[in-house]
């Protein structure tokens, strides 16, 4: 789903001492990047002991981001590069991801900090733009998440706070439509202390930290008469636990997403399971489905999702729906605007108080700009 992929090291090891592979010209620098705004409007309960109490009902937001890139082709054909994206606000985790990469006809290596398989080539379903929807989206609208959101695209180490930690990401090249791939990260905690920079010394054992993070997901695109298929699905699973943790404190996510297009209509079902997802014994899932229809310069979309999450806070089982109508309008090459109207409602066992009854409905309108 993202880009074309590239070898593993020893073989294209073995291919750059069989022979001459200095590049024709050395690695040249270029730029990139999106921004993202949107103003939004919540309207929901703000009693005293509801979820929307002591919040404000509308603002502005923005996501933005520039990304370095420098590559370069030797002369075998492979293409090997860095890539390192800022975030252009801003953020205690300045740096979005760094990672240096090599290219060529048997896939794609990368290594360094940066999302894991799972997430880099995830399926989503239609009906979203760049800034909405009712799963991964940018914008949540409603406060019926206390902070996370429908997400239908993380891994163990994404989850539990470090979505780039370091490590080795390996992606096939694509075979008639499939493609894997396969991730690793040995220290799910630990994005640059002890890590990137000057270094001496393995990293302090963390108690509780996700490590050996392994991700592998697939994915399956085709084109039919008059209609085609995009499927992806996978798992992320923790291998083992930093310091004093329980034994059963290992994250075990799994994810699956079908795309079908008719001509402009499009439809697709997705779903998220997350084992154990931020402390043992604390799990959760999101599902739901999506629509959306082309005409012209125009995309109208429908997404419903619903989460059950046992992780909001302890002892506590909440079950939020969402339903987002969408519109997305393409002013040119990477310049659209987008807008929403919400629905969430959420129900939750005795002891989550807060979220009996709940119920939001939110408007935005946002812009999305990719260069």
């Amino acid at each position: 789903m993202k880009k074309a992929l590239l070898g593993t090291s020893a073989l294209l090891g073995v291919g750059l001492a069989a022979s001459p592979a200095f590049a024709a010209d050395g690695i040249k620098l270029s730029l990139g990047g999106f921004f993202q705004t949107a103003v939004l409007a919540n309207f929901d309960d703000d009693g005293k002991g509801d979820l929307g109490h002591g919040r404000y009902d509308y603002g502005v937001f923005n996501d933005s981001e520039i990304y370095f890139l420098g590559e370069t082709t030797l002369d075998n054909g492979v293409t090997v590069g860095v890539r390192v994206e800022l975030e252009a606000e801003q953020s205690n985790d300045q740096i979005d991801a760094a990672y240096a990469y090599f290219s060529g006809g048997l896939g794609e290596l990368r290594i360094g900090s940066q999302t894991g398989a799972l997430e880099t080539m995830c399926v989503t379903p239609v009906g979203g733009t760049a800034n909405f929807g009712a799963f991964s989206q940018d914008q949540v609208i409603n406060n019926a998440f206390s902070g996370f959101s429908a997400g239908i695209c993380e891994g163990v180490d994404s989850f539990r706070g470090q979505e780039r930690s370091q490590k080795i990401v390996y992606m096939t090249p694509n075979f008639s439509g499939f493609q894997l791939g396969v991730s690793w990260s040995p220290n799910g905690g630990h994005e640059s202390g002890e890590v990137t920079d000057f270094h001496s010394g393995m990293p302090h054992s963390v108690d509780g930290e996700q490590r050996n993070v392994v991700d592998v997901y697939a994915t399956y695109n085709k084109d039919f008469d008059n209609w085609s298929l995009s499927w992806g699905g996978g798992g992320s699973w923790a291998l083992s636990s930093g310091g004093n943790s329980p034994s059963h404190n290992k994250g075990d996510f799994y994810q699956t997403a079908l795309n079908l297009t008719f001509g402009s209509f499009s439809v697709g079902a997705a779903g998220q399971y997350y084992g154990d997802g931020i402390a043992a014994d604390q799990n959760g899932w999101v599902a739901g489905a999506g629509m959306a229809y082309k005409l012209d310069a125009w995309t109208f979309g429908l997404q419903y999702s619903y989460s059950d999450f046992e992780f909001i806070a302890p002892n506590v089982d909440r079950r939020i729906n969402t339903v987002a109508l969408t519109t997305n309008y393409d002013l040119g090459p990477g310049i659209a605007i987008d807008g929403t109207l919400q629905y969430a409602w959420a129900h939750a066992d005795s002891e989550d108080e807060e979220a009996h009854g709940y119920d939001s409905f939110g408007i935005g309108l946002g812009t999305s700009f990719n260069f």
